[in-house]
């Protein structure tokens, strides 16, 4: 079954009396069935996915969460370098995040969150900065401890994982809050680990975005199961200012953005296609679609990703 077959999935299981309802986990209001899909991304299974969005915050959200979630990240789901050099070479494609960082902050002690095998965390180190890492994949902390030199800690508990480290003045967090079911309580823990001046920063798919609109269930930054929560950027805003951070930065244009942007088009419509050569045709209308949309994506914040920036004042 493919991301073809959503709609008759969705009439089947409301016709069946799924929930229509559900509680908000951030605010605990009442939030409404926005969709039903699948994995589309991975095809991991067939298995059909409910996303809520809240009434009152507009967080949308996967309900239930599935209790085996680790088993939608496949072996293969990072590709680890095969040495320091491939790092190297593959670290200078996200060296646009030091340059969103560094304005604010130019060294300091860093800690990255769900570093993958480590680009970001290589260039902050090579930078100057003095980095660590909480990572849950096995084969990722065990090349970035012994083959890219960063203390790694692994685990897929960041909260738990930092209870007796820190503090730190930059904490990110490059699209990982959207995998975590108890985001906030993630970020209430990580932000009460940055010294006063230090910075958080968070990268995450936009769910006001253009692309969200438009292709809704079919969007391959839904990206279910493993995306839990797609949270607007001003929810962010709100519960960061309470926890005493000011927003020093919001952007949906800088590369990353623009990649996830051509991402986004090309593999939610390839997505739809089972045969290799139409997948193929529809991921080159992705890129026609990516020029055309430019000009929609790069005005009012629609863009499919954000990077926001926050400072801690008290």
């Amino acid at each position: 079954m493919g991301c073809n077959d959503i709609f008759k999935v969705h009439l089947v299981m409301t016709g069946n009396g799924i929930d229509r309802q559900a509680a908000c986990p951030y605010c605990k209001k009442d939030a409404t069935l926005l969709f039903i899909t699948q994995d589309c991304n991975r095809c991991i299974s067939n298995d059909p996915f409910a996303y809520y969005r809240c009434i009152s915050c507009g967080l949308i959200s996967l309900q239930p969460v599935p209790s085996d979630l680790g088993s939608y990240y496949p072996k293969d789901y990072y590709l680890v370098p095969g040495s320091r050099s491939e790092l190297a070479a593959s670290a200078e494609n996200e060296r646009f995040k030091l340059d969103l960082i560094t304005p604010f902050i130019q060294k300091g002690k860093l800690l990255e969150v769900g570093p993958a095998f480590g680009n970001f965390a290589y260039i902050a180190k090579q930078a100057g900065f003095d980095v660590e890492v909480v990572e849950m994949d096995s084969r990722c902390c065990e090349f970035l401890q012994n083959i890219a030199g960063i203390t790694t800690v692994q685990s897929s508990d960041a909260a738990q994982a930092v209870q007796d480290r820190g503090p730190y003045d930059v904490i990110a967090l490059w699209h990982v809050i959207e995998h975590l079911p108890d985001f906030q309580h993630t970020l209430d823990i990580l932000a009460g680990k940055i010294r006063k001046g230090g910075f958080i920063v968070i990268a995450a798919p936009n769910p006001e975005s253009w692309q969200f609109r438009i292709l809704g269930r079919y969007w391959a930054h839904v990206d279910a199961p493993r995306h839990v929560v797609l949270i607007p950027f001003g929810l962010l805003e709100a519960h960061m200012a309470k926890l005493g951070f000011t927003t020093v930065s919001v952007t949906m244009t800088d590369p990353g953005a623009r990649g996830w942007n051509m991402f986004g088009w090309q593999y939610s419509l390839s997505n739809f296609a089972e045969s290799r050569f139409i997948k193929n045709m529809l991921f080159f209308l992705g890129a026609v679609l990516t020029r055309i949309m430019a000009p929609f994506e790069g005005n009012d914040q629609a863009g499919s990703a954000y990077t926001l920036i926050f400072r801690k004042d008290r």
